[in-house]
């Protein structure tokens, strides 16, 4: 589980640009960094218009897909509609990979998917977390960011959740629906609300 980040040292955050925070893990107030929103409302616009390219030509949206996300290998296929990608630049995806409908990505940190994988429909990553304890933080938007990665050779079923910090390893089987709150060791099946491992694979030998 991953640990509390102690409450926000106001001053010295101030001191602190948006981008070193963000990457850093450390706290940061959404709605008071017009840097981040527009970057945010920008990739929303982006994915409705492509989204609705989609309709009449697949292949041009899948192009201006491509543009959106540098960090997507060629040969990623994403299957539209997308709900969001918040942070186009903050997400990797490796070679021969397989995206469902319906992918939601929230917010700013960093989402590494392998390569080979396959990732069901209505799949969510969030990596914001809020104070589980202080409304009033809650209340002014505090919020600080963790990193998801998910190894090679991964299959999500429909409707899984990936909460933030969570490190899922290689030939990994997440089963559909299921809520990951917790790291997955590489050649496991987990599932269930909080997701748990339920058996051992059979490792991959190329």
């Amino acid at each position: 589980m991953n640990k509390q980040r102690q409450d926000p040292d106001i001053k010295a955050l101030a001191r602190k640009d948006v981008f070193k925070k963000v990457a850093d893990g450390d706290w940061y107030q959404y709605a008071k960094e017009p840097k981040l929103q527009k970057i945010v409302k920008t990739s929303a616009q982006r994915i409705q218009k492509i989204n609705q390219l989609a309709i009449e030509d697949d292949e041009q949206a899948m192009r201006e897909l491509k543009q959106l996300l540098p960090h997507a290998a060629a040969d990623v296929d994403i299957y539209f509609p997308i709900t969001s990608i918040e942070y186009p630049n903050n997400l990797t995806v490796g070679a021969r990979t397989f995206i469902n409908a319906n992918l939601q990505i929230l917010s700013a940190g960093q989402v590494t998917i392998g390569k080979d994988c396959f990732i069901g429909p209505n799949c969510q990553l969030y990596t914001p977390n809020h104070h589980p304890s202080n409304p009033v933080l809650r209340r002014e938007g505090w919020q600080y960011d963790l990193p998801i990665t998910i190894g090679d050779d991964c299959w999500f079923g429909g409707s899984v959740i990936v909460l933030p910090g969570v490190k899922i390893g290689d030939n990994v089987v997440i089963g559909a629906g299921s809520v990951v709150t917790k790291d997955i060791p590489s050649n496991t099946m987990a599932a269930g609300n909080p997701a748990r491992v339920i058996k051992q694979m059979p490792e991959i030998h190329e």
